[in-house]
């Protein structure tokens, strides 16, 4: 093979690739500008109807993660791997999880309970079993 053509078709490649590189990393800051805004978007609304500091917290890290696994995903897109396999994936891990952890579920259900009906808010002292 020609040394020309052979450093013609490395220069081309490892232009290609870089042009990727900036263009996830472009995605990358972009994303998570838009999730932050998201975030405070998220949480300010709920801070202003007044709901639960417990709650709000846990539904801006909730709506953190899930964003910013479709943010990982649309990376992944840009570098030109297949993504739905990653869905299926994601799919089949939560099934496992969830039935894994029916009986955790069942507890994270009644803390939720807790939350949502207010017996006690941030804050207060509780004394239990005695």
């Amino acid at each position: 093979m020609d040394t020309t053509a052979l450093l013609s078709s490395l220069n081309n490649t490892i232009i290609s690739v870089g042009w990727k590189l900036v263009g996830a990393l472009a995605l990358w800051i972009v994303g998570r500008v838009l999730i932050k805004f998201a975030m405070r978007l998220l949480g300010g609304g709920m801070r202003a109807r007044g709901v639960e500091a417990t709650i709000v917290r846990y539904a801006e890290n909730t709506v953190n993660v899930l964003l910013t696994i479709i943010l990982v995903i649309a990376i992944l897109e840009v570098f030109g791997v297949q993504t739905t396999t990653f869905a299926a994936l994601l799919a089949g891990a939560g099934l496992a999880i969830g039935a894994a952890w029916s009986g955790l579920l069942a507890n994270f259900a009644a803390g939720a309970f807790l939350v949502v009906l207010r017996p006690f808010k941030v804050g207060d002292f509780i004394s239990a079993g005695g």
